[in-house]
């Protein structure tokens, strides 16, 4: 009887450490938490974005975004993804381009890249862009 006792008392003192023990492996970094990470968004979008497809870059822009050029006087606008993609298609010059990232850094939730597009003729264009990612979307994009 006193064994029975004991072996139920180290049950219910287990039970708890073994709900506690699942209940941190769950709330550790899983696989999704890491994909949101701001250069794993980047970068996932700047590969779609070489290999020219274009639904996958434009799949890690949030619903709503804004967008703005540097120095332009109009300032920034929000733009819906859809809107932003289909002009992005309807672009001729993209499948013509060669792209290459030369630097990509992040900053908290600010990612700043510096990348190279090469058109067929041998130009060389420099681009600055830099993101704002919150919750594994771009909410904000800053172009030169």
């Amino acid at each position: 009887m006193r064994r029975t006792l004991c072996l139920f008392a180290l049950f219910v003192l287990g039970l708890p450490c073994q709900h506690a023990a699942a209940q941190a492996r769950q709330e550790g970094d899983s696989r999704e938490m890491r994909d949101t990470l701001p250069e794993r968004v980047a970068r996932r979008s700047f590969d779609a974005y070489v290999r020219k497809d274009l639904d996958a870059s434009f799949a890690n822009y949030d619903t709503i975004f804004t967008h703005e050029y540097l120095g332009d006087p109009a300032g920034p606008k929000r733009i819906r993804r859809e809107d932003w993609l289909r002009q992005a298609k309807n672009n001729a010059v993209i499948p013509t381009l060669r792209f290459e990232i030369v630097r990509l850094d992040v900053f908290g939730a600010f990612v700043t890249v510096i990348w190279v597009s090469r058109t067929p003729d041998g130009n060389e264009i420099k681009h600055f862009d830099l993101f704002e990612v919150r919750h594994g979307k771009f909410v904000r994009e800053i172009e030169s």
